[in-house]
């Protein structure tokens, strides 16, 4: 048997048909460009992000298992993607990557909506040519005796998320940003 609906109601279940088709096949557009994307590529995006990223924050693991985030200002990755940031070495952040060397690394751009997550592992590094590298002068005030007040943290990523609005660099349709291992 037939369901006689007005005409308006017809109109509409056909939109939503439409409108539920037309998102289907476009997010199984995404899922096959997010494949089709190089190791290369998404690592060449990332950077991009990374360099106009506004925010970059780095989190660390308290000692009840908290992620803890602060706002700091990382030197521009390494070409195999390892970070470095400085810190003075009695900083809550030390105790706890002493703890737990498991980090984040957040980069966001907040004009082109985009952001590169870089989870990996840390160390504290006081090795004084890595440290005389990764110096700024406008450190001066917050460390006045490097030597003693400044000591590094490498972080080497094990894994990096890239989403990207400006980029059309989206999730899939399982809700997984593109990402690359390392």
């Amino acid at each position: 048997m037939l369901f006689k609906f007005p005409r308006f109601i017809h109109c509409i279940i056909i939109l939503v048909i439409t409108l539920i088709t037309s998102s289907l096949i476009a997010q199984e557009k995404q899922d096959k460009l997010q494949q089709e994307i190089s190791r290369d590529s998404l690592l060449t995006l990332a950077r991009t992000i990374i360099d106009s990223a506004q925010c970059r924050t780095f989190i660390t693991v308290d000692e009840n298992g908290k992620p803890q985030a602060r706002a700091m200002s990382p030197f521009t990755p390494e070409e195999d993607m390892v970070i470095w940031l400085g810190t003075n070495p009695r900083s809550r952040k030390v105790k706890q990557i002493k703890n737990n060397p498991n980090v984040m690394v957040y980069y966001y751009d907040t004009k082109g909506h985009s952001y590169v997550s870089v989870a990996g592992l840390a160390q504290i590094v006081d090795d004084s040519d890595k440290l005389s590298h990764y110096w700024k002068e406008s450190w001066t005030r917050y460390y006045p005796e490097p030597e003693k007040d400044y000591v590094l943290i490498k972080v080497v990523p094990k894994r990096m998320e890239i989403c990207s609005f400006e980029y059309n660099l989206l999730w899939d349709s399982t809700g997984k940003p593109a990402f690359v291992e390392f």
